[in-house]
C-alpha cells in the first residue's frame, strides 16, 4: 500500500547568496530523507500554497506530514 505522503509533493531548493536555487521535485516522503541540511528549503505541499511561493523548512514539512 502507498504511503499518504506520496501524494504531496514538493520542491526542494538550495538557499544561497544568489537566491532559491531548484534541487528537485519529489514527494514529500523522498524529501524527508534527504540529508538534514540547514540550506534546504520546501514548498509548501498544500498546492495553493505552494502557488503562493511560500516555502517551509524541514522540520515544518515533517509536522505538516505528522498532521496528514
Amino acid at each position: 500500500m502507498e504511503s499518504k505522503q506520496a501524494h504531496f509533493i514538493v520542491e526542494v531548493s538550495v538557499d544561497g547568496v544568489n537566491g532559491r536555487k531548484a534541487v528537485g521535485i519529489m514527494n514529500t516522503r523522498q524529501a524527508l530523507e534527504l540529508p538534514e541540511l540547514p540550506f534546504l528549503s520546501y514548498t509548501h505541499p498544500d498546492p495553493a500554497k505552494a502557488a503562493a511561493g511560500i516555502v517551509i523548512s524541514r522540520q515544518e514539512l515533517a509536522g505538516f506530514m505528522a498532521r496528514h
